[in-house]
This record gives C-alpha cells, sequence and structure tokens, in this order.
C-alpha cells in the first residue's frame, strides 16, 4: 500500500561501518572502555553515541540497521578469492558485534541480517521495498557499493550533525565522482575492479574508456550486443575477459529483493526502559542521563490526567439529560 499522507524518511545505518569506524576511532585513547565482565565497549560507546545523536534530530520516520553474518556469502561462493586480503576483524570488536544486536532489541530499533548474504543486500532490499511504499531513504555507510543505491528518493549521508544541516551523496555526485549513473556502478566495478573486495578489473583498460563506453551503451550486456563498434583492441579486451567481466558484475550487484520476513516500517519508539537497563548493565553511564530524561518526559505523557477533554464531555452529556428531562 502507497502511503497517501506527507513523504516520510527512513535512515539505514550500516551497522558494520559504524561499528568499525567507532572501534578505530578510539583506539588514541589510552585505555579502551570495559563493560563490568571486563568487555570491550568502545566500538559500542561511538555506536551509541551515534545513534543518540541521530534520534535527538527528530527527522527519521524510522531508523534501521543492517549487518553482514560473517559465515560466508554468496559472492565468495562464486569467487573464493572476493575480499580475500582484507584483514581479519580485530579480537577485541567481534564480542562487540553481538552487544550491539542486545542493545538494538533492548532499544527497540529494528534491525535485519541474513545468513550467506551481506549488509548491503539487505540494504539493498529494504531500499527496494521502501521506496515502492512512497518512503524516502537515507543511507549512512562509508561503502562506494551503495552509489547504486542513489535514486530521486534515496541518498547516501555525508554528514550528520545537531548543529549542521546533513550533507548527501545525490544522483549528480554519483556522476560526477565516478563518471555514470548509480545504476552503472556494477557495469563499472566489472571493467575496473577494486582492490578492496579483491576484485580484478581488466588490464590495460583505461577508466576514462570504461565510462565513455557505459555512457554510450549503458549496461556490460549491451556492449557485447555491439561488440563490433568498439575499436579493435578494446573489443578484443572484452572478448578474451568477458567471463570475468560478467562475473565481476554479478559480485558488485547488490541484492534487492531478499526474504527478510516482516520489516518494521513502523515510526520509530524506542523503548527507553530498555534503552537504559542495557546501559546499566555495560556500565555507559555518559548516556543514562539522557535514557532518564526521555523515560521521564514518556511518564508524563502516560499519566497526565485529561481532565478539561473528560470534564467537557461529562457536562455535554448532562446538559443533554437535563434537556431531555425538561
Amino acid at each position: 500500500m502507497i502511503i497517501d499522507n506527507e513523504q516520510r524518511t527512513i535512515l539505514l545505518i550500516d551497522g558494520y561501518h559504524l561499528l568499525h569506524k567507532g572501534f578505530y576511532g578510539s583506539l588514541k585513547r589510552k585505555t579502551l572502555a570495559v563493560n563490568r565482565d571486563g568487555v570491550p565497549i568502545n566500538a559500542i560507546y561511538t555506536f551509541v553515541a551515534k545513534i543518540n545523536s541521530l534520534i535527538e534530530m527528530g527527522i527519521y520516520h524510522t531508523i534501521i540497521v543492517t549487518f553482514d553474518v560473517g559465515n560466508g556469502c554468496w559472492r565468495r561462493d562464486l569467487y573464493p578469492e572476493y575480499k580475500a586480503k582484507r584483514k581479519d576483524t580485530p579480537e577485541e570488536l567481534i564480542p562487540q558485534m553481538q552487544i550491539i544486536r542486545e542493545f538494538l532489541t533492548a532499544a527497540r530499533i529494528p534491525w535485519y541480517e541474513k545468513e550467506e548474504y551481506e549488509g548491503d543486500d539487505v540494504m539493498g532490499t529494504i531500499v527496494n521495498i521502501a521506496c515502492k511504499l512512497g518512503y524516502n531513504v537515507h543511507i549512512l555507510s562509508n561503502d562506494k557499493d551503495t552509489f547504486q543505491l542513489v535514486s530521486d528518493n534515496t541518498k547516501i549521508i555525508t554528514r550528520t550533525s545537531k548543529k549542521e544541516k546533513p550533507e548527501f551523496i545525490e544522483t549528480r555526485d554519483v556522476i560526477e565522482k565516478i563518471g555514470c549513473e548509480p545504476a552503472q556502478v556494477p557495469d563499472l566495478k566489472s571493467l575496473m575492479g577494486d582492490s578492496s573486495d579483491n576484485i580484478k578489473g581488466i588490464k590495460c583498460l583505461h577508466y576514462n574508456t570504461a565510462t565513455s563506453i557505459l555512457k554510450k551503451y549503458g549496461t556490460i550486456e549491451n556492449v557485447y550486443k555491439h561488440i563490433d563498434e568498439l575499436p579493435a583492441n578494446v573489443a578484443q579486451k572484452f572478448v578474451e575477459n568477458k567471463e570475468q567481466i560478467l562475473l565481476n558484475k554479478r559480485i558488485a550487484t547488490i541484492q534487492r529483493n531478499l526474504n527478510l520476513g516482516r520489516i518494521d516500517l513502523r515510526p520509530l519508539k524506542v523503548n527507553w526502559y530498555g534503552y537504559l537497563t542495557f546501559l546499566k548493565k555495560h556500565k555507559m553511564w555518559a548516556f543514562t542521563g539522557s535514557a532518564l530524561k526521555k523515560i521521564e518526559e514518556i511518564k508524563k505523557k502516560e499519566f497526565k490526567p485529561q481532565v478539561k477533554k473528560g470534564n467537557a464531555d461529562a457536562i455535554w452529556v448532562k446538559k443533554c439529560q437535563n434537556k431531555n428531562a425538561e
């Protein structure tokens, strides 16, 4: 069902991006924060602080977090060398990945993941559903693969602050940055490769050549339909590397139709009681003040007597009864 009121905006957060940012950003400190069990929570501190800030902005219909599961991936099944050169996750960060899920559950902030798929695929699916329902979507991630999700309804956040206006990457910015449309990001990656994902590009194919070809033909598949129109040396590269190019594109394409079950797109209602319980459990005293303040606001709303409305209704009924008696 398409929403019939004014468009609302959903914030999608790349959970591991935020955790890694918090983890490495806090390593400059002399000591790492730990909970009562001695487990590091330095990344969680930054994560919770950011979530707190985003909630306080008050501009989002809801906030949803996506995660990688980490137990294998369909892309690695197709291409075993996928992300093979990436460093292992630091030991201190591993337990925090589970704890942050506990936080989101306690605070009743929706989060999603799916076995064999990456967080980007989960994100792509939610973007697809949300946009079809008429929502706008903001994405908080540093992964350039998410550029392919940018559209008239979807933007990538580059800066969020309570004091400053958010900045975004929109369609025109993607074109300016990489030389092609958002939808062509997988096509460009299939030709140029991606060292961070250990995807091999086509040797001796210049970036400008790749973007000009995509600008003319749109997709890799269409390039092969017009292969005879390319200069001989370029056409040869496409023919010799066809299998790799098509595999690269498949790997680079974010999935958008996963079965994630029911996606909670209801207005965000944080469980501040659960939020506070989590903070106390992990000795995160820096945030308890804001949680207690929210709880006090909730209590005032819950127990505020509806005197005026109740009395007005009672008086109206009494007048009607008196009038009928006359």
